[in-house]
């Protein structure tokens, strides 16, 4: 989520660039073993994700581009052929650090979640709904 200027003062050291939320961040990081806490997924990894959101790793096949292996149907297998592949947009996983409770200045353990960019979205959406619907409570 992009972090508004006039919020940025509020994380350790003023910044997000700052040497203490730098501590802060690589500690949450080591913790969540450098994958998404919520997915699983590896961060800096490059792939594809399927309509449900599951993420397969991309490899290259031809010189058109990057496909990835897309599991068969009946079998759960890696299919390779030209008949099983199929081309999903390719991207890179940007893993962040991502308040809980949406207060920069909690950064107690147990408030931070390494989280890739599409379940840190779904997580702040979930939380700008409940905050709607007067139920943003349950989040804390």
């Amino acid at each position: 989520m992009p972090i508004r200027p006039d919020e940025m003062a509020r994380y350790p050291g003023g910044s997000i660039r700052s040497r203490e939320w730098g501590a802060i961040r690589e500690r949450i990081r080591a913790r969540a073993d450098n994958r998404c806490e919520v997915c699983g997924v590896a961060n800096h990894a490059v792939g594809g994700r399927d309509p449900l959101g599951r993420f397969f790793p991309a490899i290259p096949l031809n010189h058109d581009g990057l496909y990835v292996r897309w599991p068969d149907a009946g079998t759960g297998a890696w299919c390779c052929d030209g008949r099983d592949v199929v081309r999903l947009r390719i991207i890179r996983i940007v893993c962040t650090v991502a308040h809980l409770n949406h207060r920069p200045e909690d950064c107690r353990d147990e408030n931070l979640r390494f989280m890739c960019q599409r379940c840190h979205l779904r997580y702040d959406n979930q939380r700008r709904r409940a905050e709607r619907r007067g139920t943003a409570d349950l989040f804390a």
